[in-house]
């Protein structure tokens, strides 16, 4: 009977771990870069629920857009899934996932980083990327690749390796970071990392608030040796060594890099409520353009906000998804990995339908916890021209125009239905996109887009998929839109920037445009400054009133009716309309009208009457 319950124990936190990284991914992907995305403007209403969106893709020269389904997954926990696949070939996983599984990602990736694509290119040339046989500079473009590709991949080694030493956690996660970066901050965030999930998975009761970062703190010797207790990693750091004489200080001096981040966050969870996040993760580098995708930036900042909400996991992921100017898929995806080993599966009830492919990701859990692994005798490795042939016989099969699922045969053996997605056309008619969506037979969504090359004129163009709530303005240069939006806004003094940004962000639906320690500027018009703003001003009693407009009003004026936030009209209809609006105060005081989204309609319209 103990033993069922430890099962099942185990199995709670294992799907709760990959589910929550999933769902992290799905929440903090669309806000990774705001300026490149098109977020629809719609209200956002509770920060956990899942939106669709569009990403611009294709760069410079074959610019387009993906139309991204609510809650669906980005590169970070596709990679933990190529990775579970290949743990689960058991001996032969290192060279199925640099054989067959890391190039077929490149096919269907989804916001991968340079260095893993960089790494991913040699392997299918069938060259290790720290060979020294290559490009000198390609060489050194590995070794200083520190991102956090290698943490972001790291939950199915602490999964799979569970119940043994982190020493064999340790070299599985070596192994496998060093097939995409050589730089100590990419392998050594990994590793601190991969031991707190390791440690919380193993952890019988759950963790109280603060406690996983005392525990790492307490355990630095267990996961900051360099890994060599295998060939490989003994063989890899005689190169590493060759490249940078210096090799194992700059690991070292990583090290204690991260020690002074632990200690930071030690010191801000010791103030408890006095402590704002915002401040912390801006402390650990989060906000800072030129280290924020560091492998130790992604690493710490997770151990904290699974340390801080360990009994609120649902809010720890949405506060690293919603930390905008961070590498917010991936941090949120780390922190729900973390907070999923912590809690187990039931704080996702209410999310889990929603994350893309959850059965499949529930499955391959519980196959890591138990290790069912498959019997691999022989596979062939997949190069760039079995990839290229592959996609055109699939992209120009004329079965494709059924309206049944075809189903085909991936490079890697698989078999899955696919379909078609609109084609889009470049606009001056020299390319064009195509989408096809694949489904696997256990369950995995995979997408890929074919860019062709050519003269596309002649072709009846096709709509683009444009949402409907992105505008081109009339007087604007050609080629460039933007998001319809209030033009014009006030500016608000506050007393807590951090309260204020989760009263208009959340209840009232705006989106960030740019966001500083001292001020915050919304997309909508409004600004945000601190309270000592008004000393600019004669009257220090300064009091303003906003305007917002929204579509589900009934929503939103129950929401701030539930926060216990001051009403001051109900909800009602304007004048004799039947448009409805309220008026409430926000935490500083100031009135905030808010109306249906038909309200300026409306507006015109009794204008002219009254002039009438």
């Amino acid at each position: 009977m103990a033993d069922n319950m430890q099962t099942l124990f185990k199995s709670s936190k294992t799907a709760g771990a990959m589910l929550g990284a999933a769902c992290g991914d799905a929440l903090g992907w669309p806000n990774e870069r705001v300026r490149k995305s098109k977020v629809p403007k719609q209200p956002q209403g509770c920060l956990h629920e899942f939106r669709k969106w569009y990403r611009r893709s294709g760069g410079r020269f074959f610019p387009h857009e993906e139309i991204i389904e609510a809650g669906e997954y980005s590169d970070d926990t596709q990679l933990i899934l190529c990775l579970s696949r290949s743990l689960l070939k058991g001996e032969k996983w290192f060279e199925f996932y640099t054989q067959v599984e890391l190039p077929l990602w490149s096919l269907y990736e989804r916001g991968g980083g340079g260095a893993t694509k960089r790494a991913v290119n040699s392997w299918q040339d069938g060259i290790e990327p720290w060979n020294p046989n290559r490009k000198p500079q390609e060489e050194t473009k590995y070794f200083k690749a520190g991102g956090n590709g290698v943490a972001m991949r790291a939950l199915p080694h602490a999964l799979y390796h569970c119940d043994r030493d982190f020493d064999k956690v340790a070299s599985s996660i070596f192994k496998d970071g060093a097939t995409t970066h050589g730089h100590p901050r990419a392998l050594l965030g990994a590793l601190v990392y991969g031991y707190a999930l390791w440690a919380s998975l193993r952890k019988e009761s759950k963790l109280s608030y603060g406690e996983l970062i005392e525990e790492v703190i307490a355990n630095e010797a267990t996961w900051s040796p360099i890994p060599t207790q295998d060939n490989f990693s003994q063989d890899w750091l005689v190169v590493a060594q060759k490249h940078q004489k210096n090799y194992e200080e700059l690991w070292l001096s990583t090290r204690d890099e991260i020690l002074q981040y632990l200690a930071i966050c030690k010191s801000e969870l010791s103030r408890g409520d006095l402590s704002f996040d915002d401040e912390v993760l801006e402390k650990l580098q989060c906000f800072n353009k030129q280290i924020n995708g560091a492998g130790t930036v992604a690493a710490v900042a997770s151990v904290y906000l699974a340390s801080r909400y360990a009994a609120d996991p649902i809010n720890g992921v949405t506060k690293a998804a919603f930390a905008i100017g961070s590498d917010t898929d991936t941090i949120a995806s780390m922190s729900g990995g973390l907070l999923g080993c912590i809690n187990g599966s039931d704080w996702l009830s209410s999310v889990k339908s929603g994350i893309q492919d959850h059965s499949y990701l529930e499955k391959t859990a519980l196959k890591l916890i138990t290790r069912q692994t498959e019997s691999v005798p022989s596979f062939e490795p997949i190069k760039r021209a079995d990839l290229m042939d592959w996609i055109d016989k699939v992209i120009s099969s004329p079965d494709l125009l059924s309206p049944d699922l075809l189903e085909v045969e991936l490079p890697d053996g698989r078999i899955a239905k696919v379909n078609c997605g609109k084609t889009q056309k470049g606009r001056n008619g020299k390319y064009k996109v195509e989408f096809r969506r694949f489904i696997t037979s256990e369950g995995q969504t995979i997408y890929i887009n074919k860019i062709s090359k050519g003269n596309f004129v002649c072709q009846q163009r096709e709509p683009e998929n444009v949402p409907p709530t992105i505008q081109t303005t009339p007087n604007q240069p050609q080629g460039v839109v933007q998001a319809d939006r209030l033009n014009m806004g006030p500016k608000l003094p506050v007393e807590s920037i951090e309260k204020s940004v989760a009263f208009y962000k959340e209840l009232l639906g705006l989106t960030i445009k740019k966001q500083s320690k001292e001020s915050v500027i919304f997309n909508q018009g409004l600004v945000l400054e601190p309270a000592s703003f008004v000393k600019e001003f004669r009257s220090q009693e300064f009091r303003s009133l906003l305007y917002v407009e929204v579509t589900d009003i009934q929503n939103r004026y129950h929401s701030i009716k539930e926060r216990g936030i001051q009403v001051v009209t109900p909800l009602e209809n304007w004048k004799q309309s039947k448009w409805r609006f309220f008026r409430c105060r926000d935490f500083d005081g100031n009135v905030i009208e808010v109306f249906e989204k038909q309200y300026q309609q409306l507006k015109l319209h009794m204008e002219a009457t009254d002039r009438a």
